[in-house]
């Protein structure tokens, strides 16, 4: 029998660089979709402006959280993880955000008013119709899906496999997850 070694060459090379570079490339689309969209100017136009010229605009903290929420954020102190990518932050023209101590205290101050619940459905409403084409009507489907998990609290599902087994709803007329 006869031994011989396979040697693969990759036809790459590898090099250093003093660009900025992000992992969170992922999120130049939210940002593109957010902007496209017009988020900002909605949500300014119907949530309560700072006081203070120095204040971040309404657009800001949800922004924010938005990104932090596709980035995979569960805490507020997880702000620091865009604070740091100076790429990220360069490409999507973010000067400054707040701080988590700042987050917690506009989600506290919004929680404590009445007219927010109405700023939301007025920009939600926007949104809806952008996205849904302006569809006059639509057909939601609701369905449990199954996600297999190795979990603690897992639940034997009918498939018989342990997992999950939350409730989806699809839009019949776009496909769209809601």
């Amino acid at each position: 029998m006869h031994n011989s070694r396979l040697t693969i060459i990759l036809p790459y090379k590898l090099d250093t660089t003093n660009d900025l570079i992000t992992s969170r490339a992922g999120l130049l689309a939210t940002s593109q979709l957010m902007d496209s969209l017009s988020l900002a100017e909605r949500i300014d136009q119907h949530f309560p402006l700072p006081k203070s010229n120095r204040g971040y605009k309404p657009s800001e903290f949800i922004k924010t959280f938005i990104l932090m929420q596709h980035e995979g954020s569960f805490h507020l102190d997880d702000i620091r993880h865009i604070q740091d990518d100076e790429a990220l932050r360069t490409v999507l023209g973010l000067k400054k955000l707040p701080k988590a101590t700042t987050l917690g205290d506009w989600l506290r101050r919004m929680g404590n008013q009445p007219q927010i619940q109405d700023a939301w459905v007025k920009v939600n409403k926007a949104l809806l119709q952008s996205a849904l084409h302006r569809c006059k009507k639509v057909t939601l489907d609701i369905d449990a899906t199954e996600i297999v998990a190795h979990k603690a609290e897992t639940q034997w599902t009918y498939n018989k496999n342990k997992g999950f087994m939350p409730m989806v709803g699809h839009i019949a007329q776009t496909g769209q997850v809601v």
